[in-house]
């Protein structure tokens, strides 16, 4: 009896073994001075220094985290990977506010010839395939994409998501996704029921070229669908982007009310290119939604001066032709944010 109880227990032990010398640790500091639109416009904060986890990751240009990830090899050219990857980490130590820790990434997948399919929260297929077009990798604080809800790379990330990323094919990639009704359902108001998310991206690259689309399929029975394209095209001296977002029609009624709604549609433009070893550039998004008369602009400068450590600068306005916010009536109409900050990555 004793050697059958010691085998399980050494194989697992072997297999811990296996996965811990496998395992990478690896995350991102993010220290900076300023204030986010978000602050300025809605929270009315005055300038600090800050990580890039405070006000719910809405601080400096990224999230300050940390995470672990592997791929072992399994066998027959399949490779088994996962990533646990922490919310955002704020200036007191805390994690994503209290919320759920691992609330960036948490999936697991196996990858081979036949591609790579994920389970898990993750990022959403949009923004894998479309994220590529922010050339200030959406800014927390700043991004004109984000905060004027006609980013290409929206919506966000998804807990129970299904993804499937198909092997490059020349220069094309494509990625599906669905995340099922579940129990999505419990607690939502009456007459508001989940729906299957399905979602579908894709991306072409032909030398300087890069061209990407992605699709969304609404969560509620009474949300609505996202849709966005984009392309950009790299001359050397610069590179410029064009993108187009429709999140559906946005009602502030419904927003109020803490029920599903369009965050609407428009488009953005933009250009980054090297100056004195620097990367300069701005982004300019326009929301033509009738309830939101959006606009928000940044601009950014950043450079590597030292190894896996960034300099970076960065402002941004947003504002409302509106007679009041659309959002919050008690919030300002129009405001600015900016961060001066230092980006460690390991």
């Amino acid at each position: 009896m004793m050697k059958k109880a010691l085998i399980p227990a050494a194989l697992a032990l072997g297999f811990v073994g296996t996965a811990q010398a496998q395992l990478s640790l690896y995350g991102l500091i993010d220290a900076s001075y300023g204030k986010s639109l978000l602050s300025d416009v809605f929270l009315r904060d005055k300038a600090d220094f800050h990580s890039g986890g405070d006000n719910g990751s809405s601080e400096g240009n990224s999230t300050t985290r940390v995470g672990i990830k592997g791929a072992i090899d399994v066998g027959s050219g399949v490779k088994a990977n996962f990533r646990f990857e922490t919310g955002g980490i704020d200036s007191d130590g805390e994690v994503n506010g209290g919320g759920s820790f691992f609330n960036r990434q948490a999936w697991f997948g196996l990858s081979g010839s036949f591609g790579e399919v994920r389970l898990g929260r993750q990022d959403s297929v949009s923004f894998q395939t479309m994220i590529d077009f922010d050339f200030n990798g959406a800014s927390n604080g700043v991004s004109a994409g984000a905060y004027s809800g006609v980013g290409v790379f929206l919506p966000g990330r998804q807990s129970r998501s299904l993804q499937y990323i198909t092997p490059a094919m020349g220069g094309l990639t494509a990625q599906f996704g669905l995340v099922p009704t579940g129990n999505r359902g419990r607690g939502l108001p009456v007459g508001v029921s989940a729906k299957n998310i399905f979602s579908v991206g894709g991306k072409y690259s032909a030398g300087p070229l890069l061209l990407g689309a992605s699709y969304q399929s609404k969560a509620f029975s009474d949300a609505e669908d996202f849709t966005s394209v984009a392309g950009s095209y790299d001359f050397g001296i610069a590179k410029v982007m064009f993108g187009y977002a429709d999140g559906g029609k946005y009602d502030r009624v419904r927003f109020a009310a803490g029920l599903p709604t369009g965050s609407g549609k428009g488009y953005t433009v933009g250009a980054v290119a090297p100056v004195a070893g620097m990367n300069v550039g701005f982004h300019y998004s326009k929301n033509s939604d009738a309830a939101l008369k959006l606009t928000s602009t940044e601009v950014f400068i950043n450079k590597e001066v030292f190894k896996n450590t960034y300099f970076y600068a960065e402002a941004g306005d947003w504002k409302t032709s509106l007679a009041v916010n659309p959002y919050d009536a008690a919030a300002k109409r129009k405001g600015t944010g900016y961060a001066l900050g230092v980006i460690f990555a390991f």
